[in-house]
């Protein structure tokens, strides 16, 4: 095997595109003698030495000797062009990338130009002579030249009953659908097959003339995409088994209705072109987790039916335009509904933007809803105006039994304020959290676990970090638990009740404390 290794590498170089079209079209020639090399063939003559090691029989190729089915599995987590190149190996070998059930093609991976790229796809799609595909992937820059040749890719997959297509067309966009490309056009004959269970779909026209029939899907993600209200109700009616559905970036969807979706996230988008307030309605009565995320306008969601959530996400971020008032008392109205409708999930997750809504709450005295949730997760820096909207949410959580501050930077941190509100208030974090220490007092006594990822040294939030959880430890009389994860991922430090039903000593309390306020330099930590 190592041998034949040699000869491969000999006779093509990696990424070339004579060497991938020379296979693909069954060019290589391959020596007669191929399979039998051994020393005693070399010409090359060796000086003889006395044998210090007692001689030993060459490894096996075990590789090899695995059924065709395993071979073929393992070639498909290969890039294509490196999956095609294993046919010069051996006899054995030439057939085999031919039926393997995964095809995966991006241009990115392919080091020449598109026309090429198109030549590779085509002429290995012709030597396929497998019968089935689990997996079919597409990802290049779509031009409108290219319409038919796609349209074939994706006749042939489905004629090869695929169960996971992927057609991902990038424009290099970031908010703005189709600024850069043109999208592609589904064709109408893949809105009926009863094999497709995934589908991911980017910068596609989805428009179905009737009702979609996609009874075997259950996973769908549509992204930068044309998808109008029409088209969703359709796709939705005609998916009866989908489970998972995502939809990022895409305009125009007035109702998500559905009796199987059990995993929801919107990923909204920032058009600043919408004249009016566009209000998306969610009916799913089976639902158990969604995520509410990305950058909205004028766009909000309204929760009709979603009795069975247990896990929701609030990661949106509503931003205004110059020509328009910032108007935070719709927004608090917006939140709120959300939070009414969320009082039953148990766990919740809220992002900065929604905090410092939450903050605006708190200093105007009014206080966020009362829920059942048992694990709370934020994901902010922690700044000076996340905390009362961070003292908002304990204060509406007493059955709270895990918090989970995400400390990674975010893009939103800085909130959009009315300057009039913004002048006539100034905002001390640790002297809020002194003031509200009576309400930590009253709604920690069911906190039993709290986690920290994404911790750094020295960061610029570290002091406030360092004054919320010191009124935590202190409050929270039944905490049994605290672990601190670094950035990176890594454990840096963890702490626990020694005994299952007692709670954290004073000494591991202070001890964590300690650890916190030795990593800022300038703060130096009393245990009083």
């Amino acid at each position: 095997m190592e041998d034949q290794k040699g000869s491969v590498c000999s006779e093509q170089s990696t990424g070339s595109v004579s060497s991938v079209l020379a296979v693909i079209q069954g060019q290589h020639r391959r020596s007669p003698h191929r399979n039998n090399l051994n020393f005693a063939q070399t010409s090359v003559k060796y000086p003889r030495f006395s044998p210090i090691f007692e001689y030993c029989s060459p490894p096996v190729d075990l590789i090899s000797t695995l059924p065709d089915f395993l071979i073929q599995e393992i070639l498909s987590f290969l890039p294509i062009e490196d999956a095609i190149k294993t046919s010069v190996l051996s006899r054995r070998w030439y057939p085999l990338w031919t039926q393997i059930p995964t095809l995966s093609f991006s241009h990115s991976s392919f080091c020449f130009k598109l026309a090429k790229f198109v030549e590779v796809v085509n002429r290995t799609l012709q030597r396929f002579s497998g019968h089935t595909i689990k997996n079919f992937s597409i990802n290049f820059k779509f031009t409108e030249s290219l319409a038919s040749y796609v349209e074939e890719w994706v006749l042939f997959a489905i004629s090869h009953h695929v169960e996971k297509l992927c057609l991902v067309f990038d424009g290099g966009l970031v908010y703005a659908p189709f600024a850069e490309s043109t999208p592609f056009w589904l064709p109408q004959f893949l809105y009926v097959n009863s094999y497709l269970k995934d589908l991911t779909l980017r910068q596609c026209v989805v428009s179905p003339d009737g009702y979609a029939s996609w009874p075997s899907l259950k996973v769908l993600s549509i992204n930068y995409s044309r998808l109008n209200n029409e088209a969703i109700e359709n796709i939705l009616s005609g998916s009866p088994n989908l489970r998972n559905l995502k939809l990022h970036n895409c305009e125009r969807i007035k109702r998500i209705s559905s009796r199987s979706l059990e995993v929801l996230v919107v990923d909204g988008i920032y058009d600043p072109h919408e004249k009016e307030d566009c209000v998306t309605e969610i009916s799913c009565p089976n639902l158990q987790s969604l995520s509410l995320l990305g950058f909205m306008y004028r766009r909000t969601y309204r929760l009709m039916h979603v009795s069975s959530l247990s896990k929701a996400n609030l990661g949106f971020v509503m931003t205004i335009d110059k020509k328009d008032k910032y108007d935070y008392t719709k927004h608090r109205y917006i939140l709120r509904e959300l939070l009414e409708k969320l009082c039953h999930v148990e766990e919740l997750t809220v992002g900065t933007w929604c905090l410092q809504v939450l903050s605006i709450w708190e200093i105007k005295g009014i206080s966020s809803p009362l829920s059942k949730r048992s694990c709370l997760v934020l994901d902010t820096e922690i700044c000076e105006w996340d905390l009362p909207g961070i003292v908002s949410l304990l204060q509406s959580s007493p059955y709270l039994k895990k918090l989970v501050l995400n400390l990674s930077p975010c893009d939103n941190s800085k909130f959009e304020f009315d300057q009039e509100f913004f002048n006539s208030y100034e905002l001390d974090g640790v002297a809020f959290l002194s003031s509200a220490n009576w309400i930590f007092k009253s709604f920690l006594q069911s906190l039993e676990h709290i986690e920290i990822t994404g911790f750094q040294p020295s960061s610029s939030g570290s002091k406030l970090l360092v004054e919320l959880m010191q009124f935590l430890l202190n409050d929270a009389t039944e905490l049994k638990k605290v672990v601190i994860y670094e950035q990176s991922g890594a454990l840096y430090r963890s702490w626990k009740s020694s005994w299952p039903d007692r709670n954290m000593g004073n000494f591991k309390r202070n001890q964590i404390m300690m650890i916190i306020s030795n990593s800022i330099p300038v703060l130096k930590y009393s245990s009083g």
